[in-house]
């Protein structure tokens, strides 16, 4: 069915209005709950190693791809591999995020063992480093769980339920005072991590326009527009099926599908309405960031990359605390060869030095609360024999 841009935005805009107005509309293809159950935390688990991974699996991670395995050796150990079949060769052909997606889940790992009186010793790469260019088949890490009364649980573990990335317009009133971005930077001390930030206002409309720059680029891009394609859940039984991925849902997908307006075809063609209509949110969500801060290591082997995880979801956490929402903005970061322009404009704008590898870039802001992202089933992540 053919439709104007006008007349897409009509619809568009009048599906958001009437969503506003009535919780049956609300309701359309809405996040279903059980796709968001391991939100709660571990329920009736008595294996303190499933439920020190039921807090980890919370982690932040790219495009939601919950790329991690796990075994459970003996009675106290976890192994930790990376699941090769979910990674992202196109938009991470190094699969730098994936590890710092490793790194996430490492770190909330060892706070859930602190949480209950447990020190988690951990040991990278016990077989040896994955090469840079490749993801093999050893362990990303051993972990050993021992008792210690003497451990005190981290503050930041309060908010792992609450911590979001928050993928919508910000609080262009709002500005952010320097409070939140302190507890940020105090939080990653000590993690071989460097925190920077800025709220000037020509750096911070400099990487608004950057990053809006990235994420086109990386739409128009066929073989990494298509990597996202491949993982957009569209209905609420997508979601529910899969608990990964990109959830698109709620009643502007619910009418758009059902109007002929919007499917993966549609999504992934520059022409249509339905493409703009995706960059417009996108550019919405650029040029409402108040703020930017990044992470930047010294070189970039794997244990650099785990580091960055590491820090990233504790800066989230810290920033959960204090009411400051945030979200990643990796596209600029990304090592393919259509991104290498914008991938050195970015580090001269935020002044990396030549050894230096910049980890993560997120916008900051204030926006009303988000719901999570889907889960996998724990049980997903068990090896075989490791139940």
């Amino acid at each position: 069915m053919a439709i104007s841009r006008r007349n897409f935005i009509r619809v568009v805009g009048g599906v958001g209005i009437l969503a506003a107005g009535g919780a049956g509309l609300r309701s359309c293809d809405a996040m279903p709950e059980s796709a968001v159950a391991a939100w709660k935390g571990p329920v009736d688990e008595n294996d303190l190693r499933r439920r020190v991974l039921a807090w980890a699996q919370l982690a932040p991670n790219p495009h939601n791809r919950q790329p991690w395995l796990v075994a459970l050796p003996g009675t106290d150990e976890i192994v930790l591999y990376c699941d090769r079949n979910r990674l992202l060769p196109h938009t991470d052909p190094f699969s730098r995020q994936i590890m710092i997606g490793h790194g996430c889940f490492l770190e909330l790992l060892a706070q859930a063992a602190a949480a209950e009186k447990h020190r988690a010793e951990i040991e990278l790469f016990p077989q040896g480093d994955f090469p840079e260019g490749d993801i093999g088949s050893q362990p990303v890490a051993r972990l050993r769980l021992v008792a210690d009364a003497s451990v005190a649980p981290d503050p930041l573990f309060a908010h792992v339920r609450a911590r979001r990335s928050a993928k919508v317009p910000y609080d262009a009133a709002r500005a952010v005072p320097d409070a939140p971005l302190q507890a940020m930077q105090s939080a990653i001390a000590g993690h071989r991590v460097r925190f920077a930030e800025t709220r000037e206002t020509a750096k911070v409309q400099a990487l608004r326009e950057l990053t809006q720059e990235a994420m086109t680029l990386e739409l128009r891009t066929p073989r990494t527009m298509g990597e996202s394609i491949d993982l957009m859940r569209l209905s609420a039984a997508e979601i529910d099926w899969y608990r990964d991925g990109i959830s698109l849902h709620g009643p502007l997908f619910w009418w758009g599908q059902r109007l002929g307006l919007i499917d993966k075809s549609t999504l992934a063609d520059p022409s249509s309405n339905a493409f703009q209509s995706g960059i417009d949110r996108f550019h919405a969500m650029t040029h409402s960031a108040m703020g930017f801060a990044w992470l930047l290591t010294s070189g970039n082997d794997r244990p650099a990359q785990i580091a960055a995880g590491r820090a990233y979801v504790r800066m989230n956490l810290a920033a959960t605390a204090q009411g400051l929402a945030m979200q990643p903005l990796s596209q600029a970061l990304q090592e393919y060869r259509e991104m290498e322009r914008l991938y050195a404009r970015l580090r001269q704008t935020v002044g990396a030095a030549p050894s230096e590898t910049v980890q993560m870039l997120v916008r900051v802001g204030y926006a009303d609360a988000v719901p999570p992202s889907p889960r996998r089933r724990l049980d997903d992540l068990l090896l075989n024999g490791s139940a």
